[in-house]
């Protein structure tokens, strides 16, 4: 029994302090195609029309993540988000999807996160959407990054479970970023949302249920 729970600790130590804070070269393709700024799979690709704002979604209607508040009104803005959930098993540091200048980087803390665990079912039983119950969408710890680039911009959400104890961005307003580039990580699982402005003259190449990697898929070309 002692050997068993001495093995069980040793294998939780090992995913916890190893497994899960890996960060893996990645082979950045060439290109200005728009990389995934996260690993995991892709739950949504969702358009959003002008006169709203860059949405989750929550069993089939339209959540406002209101910090998404960008000079130059985002009411008149239409674009895609794509919607990529980490699991607990997934490289968990995210990347730099377009080369830019990051414009903000703002908070949401809430006062109680939802956990993710329906999702996490829902992919191990092929059942890769978002269509169930998703609170975590809108009640949820999250950092969003707007990153301008020469021909619009797009903005990066990091989502945190309620297991989380820390949403880490190294990016302020001003700094430089490369696309491909490590610039903060989410822990255990959680997901992280891409909105494109229509702008920038991209349209998404990915689909619902792929797998992607950060820094190395392409989500979208121009």
């Amino acid at each position: 029994m002692l050997l068993l729970l001495l093995s069980a600790t040793l294998i939780f130590v090992g995913w916890r302090f190893w497994f899960f804070f890996r960060n893996p070269s990645r082979n950045v393709p060439a290109g200005d195609s728009m990389l995934s700024p996260a690993d995991g799979y892709v739950v949504y690709v969702r358009r959003v029309e002008a006169g709203g704002v860059p949405v989750a979604i929550k069993k089939g209607r339209q959540i406002t993540l209101s910090e998404l508040t960008v000079p130059g009104n985002l009411t008149n803005t239409s674009g895609f988000i794509i919607g990529i959930f980490m699991t607990p098993f997934s490289v968990h540091y995210n990347r730099i999807p377009l080369s830019g200048e990051v414009g903000t980087v703002s908070s949401f803390q809430p006062g109680r996160n939802q956990t993710m665990a329906r999702m996490i079912f829902n992919l191990l039983t092929a059942k890769k959407t978002p269509e169930t119950d998703c609170t975590y969408l809108l009640t949820n710890e999250r950092k969003t990054t707007v990153i301008h680039t020469g021909r619009g911009w797009y903005a990066v959400t990091q989502i945190a479970d309620v297991w989380v104890s820390q949403i880490v961005n190294r990016l302020s307003p001003g700094d430089e970023v490369n696309r491909g580039t490590s610039f903060g990580m989410i822990r255990f699982g959680s997901q992280t949302d891409i909105f494109i402005s229509d702008e920038l003259g991209y349209h998404p190449v990915c689909t619902p249920g792929a797998y992607v990697r950060a820094g190395e898929s392409v989500i979208a070309s121009y």
